[in-house]
């Protein structure tokens, strides 16, 4: 299944670099509220690691802990010594260290190990990010006797905006701050209360998601640009860019019809085996869209994996139809470029049949907004066995299976406690985690299915009313 990162992933890697995507963390506390929480603060070097490896059932190896030394470069807070031995854990929190990156450490002492190591979610970072609170440390003490609003202005690659006007909207007076070379912003002396930060959107640029630094205003609702500024503390929000770029067309078949479910995704020339995590994949009229593009080239590519389904019955298909990768036209994005019109015509398919039917209970209601799903016997190399797709308002499906493949047909039903109203058949269902699925329908796809249906083994359940 193709899957895109969620932005709180990101939000990680933005406060730690080299933590794992699976730890994921929303906003970040200020600098002075990690330097009163952090037992060390400094700036320092790893000149050394040691890793201990655990072989992973694929067998490759994955580091299981690591014991880091770290030379101290420029001291802030408790950092005594001008060696201190770190410990990282293996886990998706844990930075991964190497030798030679410098870092910002916020870092905390196990007592039990006897090493250092960094909290999850903190501010410790590499040198290249920390700016923002290498001005702050550096100017202390007297950057700790007045209030602090600050905050970045990146790229989502980490390229600093350097001169963009930033607005510091307060309940008593509004001021302006502009960012300096490392996309840093900052404005001392202002009084206490709530805030609202508001930049300027840079040039062919737009927003792509904030986060706050300390305490976010309660009353902001899902604004990501409000916060509370303490008398004698420190508060801002970062603001990460992306570039206002994309790409949309539709995808159609050997027989020119809107195909749906096929993913279309943009792949670097310069790096094609690099991952760009751009992509989309068709609605029911066959459209994609495809945003958010670093500037560059690129070719377009419907299934870029390759593997043979139902809803992708033919190999990897560049723009503007053709299989071999050196007669595709290359996609050259500019800062702002919009680019329309950009259809993908398949040129070779393998055949498909038609599933078609309903989706019932068993007082012959149609049930809406479930799901339907094909599994074949067997599974041929290159090939998804799988197909799946949902009812209409009606509990109406039409399900496409590649033609020749053998197997099973149910509806699935994902029931949550208290969804549905006066309805204790399913209720016992979900409270035993019992699979809500019809009665399997055997198949054999040398021709189309009309009129199907497969039904549940209770009847109409009306949805729970939401609370006002």
């Amino acid at each position: 299944m193709k899957t895109v990162p969620i932005a709180a992933a990101f939000l990680t890697l933005l406060c730690c670099p080299s933590m794992l995507l699976a730890c994921s963390c929303f906003g970040s506390p200020s600098p002075c509220g990690s330097l009163a929480s952090a037992e060390a603060v400094f700036v320092g070097t790893v000149t050394s690691v040691e890793n201990k490896f655990v072989k992973l059932e694929n067998g490759e190896n994955y580091i299981a802990n690591q014991t880091a030394h770290v030379q101290v470069d420029e001291a802030f807070k408790g950092a005594k010594a001008t060696e201190l031995i770190f410990g990282s854990w293996g886990t998706s929190c844990d930075p991964e260290y190497k030798e030679g990156q410098r870092w910002l450490f916020y870092a905390s002492f196990d007592k039990e190990k006897k090493v250092w190591f960094i909290p999850a979610c903190g501010r410790s970072t590499l040198v290249d990010n920390a700016a923002d609170d290498l001005l702050y440390l550096r100017g202390l003490p007297g950057s700790a006797r007045k209030t602090r609003l600050a905050g970045v202005l990146k790229t989502e690659l980490y390229k600093p905006l350097m001169g963009i006007k930033v607005k510091l909207i307060g309940e008593r007076e509004t001021s302006e701050a502009f960012t300096d070379k490392n996309g840093v912003y900052e404005a001392y002396g202002l009084p206490p209360g709530k805030y609202t930060i508001e930049p300027e959107i840079p040039l062919n640029l737009k927003l792509y998601f904030a986060i706050v630094a300390g305490e976010p205003d309660p009353g902001g609702g899902r604004r990501q640009n409000q916060i509370i500024l303490r008398d004698k503390s420190c508060a801002g929000v970062s603001f990460y860019f992306t570039e206002n770029t994309a790409v949309k067309g539709t995808v159609f078949s050997v027989d020119g019809r809107p195909m749906r479910n096929v993913c279309v995704s943009l792949v670097r020339k310069d790096k094609p085996q690099e991952r760009t995590f751009l992509f989309d994949c068709t609605d029911e009229q066959g459209h994609f869209a495809i945003d958010k593009v670093d500037l560059g080239d690129y070719w377009l590519v419907a299934n870029d994996d390759g593997r043979i389904s139902s809803d992708e019955p033919f190999p990897p298909i560049f723009y503007p139809g053709v299989v071999e990768k050196d007669k595709a036209t290359v996609l050259t994005f500019a800062s702002g470029d919009k680019l329309e019109g950009f259809d993908i015509h398949i040129p070779t398919q393998q055949p498909t049949r038609i599933i078609e039917g309903k989706l019932l209970f068993s007082d012959g209601r149609p049930m809406a907004d479930q799901f339907v799903e094909f599994q074949s016997d067997t599974e041929k190399a290159g090939q998804e066995g799988e197909a799946h797709t949902k009812t209409d308002a009606e509990g109406r499906f039409s399900l496409p299976v590649l033609e020749g493949l053998k197997g099973t047909l149910r509806g699935h039903m994902l029931g949550v406690s208290d969804e549905y109203e006066n309805c204790p058949q399913l209720d016992k269902l979900i409270s035993a985690h019992t699979d809500i699925v019809t009665k399997s329908m055997r198949v054999v796809m040398n021709k189309d299915y009309r009129d199907v249906e497969l039904v549940f083994a209770f009847p109409y359940c009306a949805k729970a009313k939401e609370p006002r």
